[in-house]
């Protein structure tokens, strides 16, 4: 599917025939590679968060998150089309399927040999759908907040604290902020 024509059209009175309308495949050729327009969506919203996936510098894990953010502000039209439809659901598993590839890609600059089976064992799920959820409020409240404004005044984390909700240290933080290391005494 096309995103200039889900942009120009709600996403509920978008068919299968108006997609093969716009593109140079046939019907035929659609329902082979799709079961229907949700799952031609779909391909579509994965498409683009590998994109955003793709262009990230995973040293600063803030403006990872932004660009999750500038990304959506940009193809607004768009994504509106989508979050007023049915295909609602494919929009929020849309943002939360890029949060899973930046914090992926953060945790694998941080500690090279975290395997992606370890990764999905790590008590971050929480966090993830936090980050899902100030997305989500900030694009149906009608994207009024600064993204940049918004991150900085929640999100302040630096990377030891980041490091410890992603799981990936065994260190802990005590009561005023500091980490100490986990010592046992025997």
């Amino acid at each position: 599917m096309t995103e200039e024509l889900v942009t120009k059209t709600s996403f509920d009175d978008v068919s299968v025939k108006l997609i093969v309308s716009n593109t140079s495949f046939n019907r035929q050729t659609f329902y082979y590679h799709f079961q229907d327009k949700f799952d031609c969506l779909q391909y579509t919203l994965s498409e683009f968060a590998d994109k955003i996936a793709s262009d990230m510098d995973y040293s600063n894990w803030q403006e990872c998150y932004l660009r999750i953010f500038r990304y959506i502000d940009y193809h607004k039209e768009f994504m509106q089309h989508i979050v007023d439809s049915q295909a609602y659901s494919l929009f929020t598993d849309f943002v939360l399927q890029s949060i899973d590839l930046m914090l992926h890609g953060v945790l694998k600059s941080l500690q090279k040999d975290v395997s992606r089976n370890r990764m999905q064992e790590q008590p971050w799920k929480l966090f993830e759908y936090g980050l899902q959820g100030i997305i989500i409020n900030w694009f149906t409240d009608g994207l009024r907040e600064n993204p940049e404004l918004l991150v900085n005044d929640l999100l302040n984390i630096d990377m030891p604290h980041l490091k410890m909700l992603l799981g990936v240290d065994t260190d802990r933080i005590d009561q005023t902020g500091h980490f100490v290391h986990s010592t046992s005494t025997i």
